[in-house]
């Protein structure tokens, strides 16, 4: 079933037809008349929106001549600066972000007023109260150890445990010893 344009002939009535052919099998497959004006589909343009088109139909650099901007791909190409300096895009100088920590440090009052702006995200990043951290951490540690109890019991029931699950249930002892120490340490910063 796959004819191509290309396999039309024309008779001498002026009517376009796709020659038969023979099968596979043996068997013969008439010749199929083509209508005035089709094309199959496999040779029909693709679809394209109307965005689609008015992206192509865009210039490269609106503003300017596309002669000039061939001309300067052209020297983009060969390695080339352009002739026009102001095209250049402008390029940061690393030699002049490496300077200021020097200059700071010999007492330049524009340098070191500039410097600590940028060191001041870093406290806020801190936990701000660290009893508050000291209850995250008892909590989370109580909540394993509860889950320990809960493996034992399973465990005396006559449950089968996984390698993982005999695993915390080996730590339990360890995690309420450092329950023990973070209640200490969170008596002392309550005092």
């Amino acid at each position: 079933m796959n004819r191509k344009l290309t396999e039309a002939t024309t008779l001498e009535t002026g009517e376009r037809v796709i020659a038969g052919s023979v099968r596979p099998d043996g068997t013969v497959r008439k010749e199929r008349r083509i209508r005035a004006g089709y094309t199959p589909q496999d040779e029909q343009p693709v679809y394209q929106s109307r965005g689609t088109v008015a992206k192509q139909n865009v210039p490269t650099c609106p503003g300017m001549d596309e002669a000039e901007v061939a001309a300067l791909k052209q020297q983009a190409a060969k390695g080339k600066k352009p002739s026009n300096p102001s095209s250049q895009p402008a390029k940061p100088k690393p030699a002049a972000t490496q300077q200021q920590p020097s200059s700071s440090g010999n007492g330049s009052s524009a340098a070191a007023s500039a410097q600590p702006a940028a060191p001041a995200p870093a406290p806020a990043a801190a936990p701000e109260d660290p009893k508050a951290a000291l209850e995250k951490q008892i909590r989370t540690l109580r909540k394993k150890v509860r889950q320990c109890a809960d493996l034992a019991e399973k465990r005396a029931a006559g449950g089968s445990l996984d390698k993982d699950q005999e695993e915390k249930l080996a730590r339990g002892a360890e995690w309420e010893k450092e329950v023990q120490q973070l209640e200490e340490q969170l008596a002392k910063l309550g005092v």
